[in-house]
């Protein structure tokens, strides 16, 4: 009775986390379902769970028949672009940033890295217009840095605070005994730091990925035909005359499918590295 006794609030919490689960997953499950349904079946209220499977709602959205002003193609090739490129660039500033944010002679560090990261909060959406109006001034709007530039500014917070928990993680008797050879700042970031902070790296790649593939407000606000991404083209199939639901389903299950999986895959090292560093 003693072990029932201990064991009954584990199996209660999984159960109901279990549950909370299967709740969360029922959108998306019945959105893959839908999209494999024929466009007549995908309509019907209520919906019907027993029909003969077609791939042509995918066929039609990643050849670029499905009727779109762009080919959705074309919009995934615009979303990996930008995604890619925003990635890259706050890797690029995030690393030195934060080797600067954890030198122990620079007496600020504490306070600014904490400001760094209060940033995080602030809402995307009052930044659009600003940066509209500036995107408009520069010739700008509809091009691939009018969305990787403001994408890596909202990565760089969190970038910036996991890499910098990772470098003070790094024993300063090592980059003190690369100075002691006569190693230049720029050398020991590259051959010492740069090696230790992989694990990292590849953390703030994840997240920094993640969070460009999904974002819908400045792609929607910034960019016309050229460089539309694949959120935002997902609202083409919702007109006047009604809603595709066998192609906007199969759209949205491309969009999500990559992240899905990479989240599965890689849950384990985005946990670690926003926990790296917590506790000592």
């Amino acid at each position: 009775m003693a072990v029932l006794s201990k064991s009954a609030p584990r199996l209660a919490g999984r159960t109901l986390l279990w549950v909370w689960l299967l709740i969360g997953l029922a959108p998306v499950v019945f959105m893959v379902v839908t999209s494999f349904k024929p466009e007549e079946i995908a309509k019907r209220l209520p919906p019907e769970w027993l029909f003969a499977p077609t791939l042509q709602h995918y066929r039609d959205v990643l050849t670029g028949a499905a009727g779109t002003s762009v080919g959705y193609d074309r919009l995934l090739l615009n979303s990996v672009v930008v995604t890619a490129g925003s990635t890259v660039l706050t890797i690029l500033i995030a690393v030195p940033a934060a080797y600067a944010l954890a030198m122990r002679h620079f007496r600020a560090r504490a306070a600014l890295s904490s400001w760094i990261l209060s940033t995080y909060l602030f809402p995307p959406i009052v930044a659009v217009i600003p940066v509209f109006i500036m995107a408009g001034y520069l010739g700008l709007i509809d091009t691939y840095i009018v969305l990787i530039v403001p994408y890596a500014a909202f990565n760089l917070p969190i970038a910036v605070w996991i890499l910098r928990s990772s470098i003070l993680q790094i024993p300063v008797e090592i980059t003190e005994a690369a100075q002691v050879d006569g190693a230049s700042t720029a050398t020991i970031l590259r051959r010492i730091v740069w090696p230790l902070l992989v694990p990292a790296v590849a953390t703030v790649a994840i997240l920094s990925a993640i969070l460009s593939w999904n974002e819908f407000l400045f792609a929607l606000s910034l960019t016309r035909a050229g460089a539309k991404t694949g959120p935002v083209g997902i609202q083409e199939f919702t007109g006047m005359y009604g809603t595709e639901w066998g192609n906007l389903t199969a759209a949205a299950t491309v969009i999500t499918a990559p992240i899905l999986v990479l989240t599965l895959v890689m849950r384990r090292r985005i946990v670690a590295g926003l926990t790296f560093g917590a506790v000592k």
